[in-house]
This record gives structure tokens, sequence and C-alpha cells, in this order.
């Protein structure tokens, strides 16, 4: 068996207030900031690969990190919130005083695709694309125990940089607990929480089975979910 560990950090506190923070591009304040410098001093190293969504509160945060200790960094659009629509970037106050039925609708099942607000990205969807970019990241990490030759290769760490609905889907995946409303509508992820995910490889009793012609040998994994960790002062 073959082990590693994916550490998801979220972001700090960002720009703009309490409002529903989907895929508008909004930058962290100065607090929000120190919540992420806070929270990785807590985080063991080494950690050999970064990954983050591309919207900026985190990829800037991911791109000091990368340069300042030269570790390779990948952004990820599939890592990046679920877009809200002409939701996104509204107070929360003022989308309930426009719809209050379907506002009330949307957090009571956002599963339910009729609920989706108008021109966002349902539920579903994003669930399936968050898992699509959390098979990256795990096939990734897969490659590079691979390519390595020392002893520690087997404690490799990945850091991924991400948003609260990612890392509710990333839980919903390793729990096999998707479409639990639970999650997104009654549990909270504060700025810059931190969750661990052991991830497993269980390669075949039998390896001495040949693999056919031009086929790449693909083992089963499983996954380990630690509960989300918060570091830094959520002043929220």
């Amino acid at each position: 068996m073959k082990q590693a560990k994916i550490i998801f950090l979220r972001h700090g506190e960002c720009e703009g207030g309490d409002i529903a923070r989907g895929q508008i591009d909004v930058a962290l304040t100065e607090q929000g900031r120190e919540q992420m410098r806070q929270a990785f001093s807590s985080v063991p190293l080494p950690i050999k690969q970064i990954f983050s969504s591309p919207l900026v509160r985190c990829q800037h945060f991911a791109d000091t990190l990368s340069q300042q200790l030269s570790i390779p960094l990948t952004t990820l659009p599939a890592l990046q919130e679920v877009n809200f629509g002409v939701w996104d970037g509204q107070t929360y106050d003022a989308i309930y005083q426009a719809s209050p039925s379907q506002f009330d609708a949307y957090w009571q099942d956002p599963w339910k695709v009729a609920n989706t607000p108008d021109k966002g990205e349902s539920l579903v969807d994003f669930y399936h694309r968050v898992q699509q970019g959390f098979m990256v990241v795990v096939d990734s990490m897969w490659q590079t125990l691979n390519l390595a030759n020392e002893p520690e290769a087997n404690h490799l760490q990945a850091l991924v940089i991400t948003h609260g609905g990612v890392m509710r889907c990333i839980m919903a995946h390793v729990l096999n607990a998707s479409q639990n409303n639970g999650l997104f509508a009654n549990l909270a992820i504060p700025y810059a929480a931190i969750m661990s995910v052991d991830v497993y490889w269980t390669e075949p009793s039998d390896s001495n089975t040949p693999l056919a012609a031009n086929s790449v040998f693909q083992p089963e994994v499983s996954f380990r979910i630690n509960w989300p960790q918060q570091v830094a002062v959520d002043t929220r």
C-alpha cells in the first residue's frame, strides 16, 4: 500500500462583505491574508505540490507560497467555487428581498436542479466538476509517488488552496454523502479552515498478474477525511 495526504486550505476573509461569493473574483482583505499565513504555519512540512483555484482569493496566496518555497504550483479551474449566476456578488439580503421563495428553496434543497439561480451552476454539476478536479490531484500524487525513489516518498503531502463549497463537495465524495443538504446548509467552514484527506492506494494481492499490452496499472484508491480545523481567528 502507498499513501499520501492532501491538505485543503480555505481562503481567508475577502473584500465585499457578506455576499454570495461564488466565481466573482474578489481579493482577500489584509485580515484574510493574515488568516491564511497563520493557518499555513500549522501545516506540517514538507509540501511537495500545491494546487489552487484560479480565483484571486486563492491564487495570490498559492503563487506566493510556490515562489517562496520553490514548490510547483498547478492551477485547476475545477477547484473554483460554484457559480451563483445572477446572485453572484450580491448581498444575501438583496437576494432574499428580490427572490424570497427561490432563495428559501435553494437553501432547503440546493441539489434540486430547478432551485439553481438563473444562469448559475447546479450543485449536481458543481459536485461532479469538483470530483473530477479532486481526482486530478490524486492522480498527480500517484504519478509523483511512482517517480520518486526516496524512502520518505510514501509520506507525500500536497496542499490544495480552494473554497468552502469545494471542501464540502470533497467531504460529500469521501463520505459517500452526495445529495446531503446538511453539508451545504448546516455546516460552517470558517475562513482559512484546514481539512486533510488521507489517500491510500491498494495494489492487487496477485502482483504477478501481467498487464495487457500498452495498459497502465491503476490501483484501487480509498480515502479518510480528517475533520476541518480552524487555526486562524475568524473576525467576520
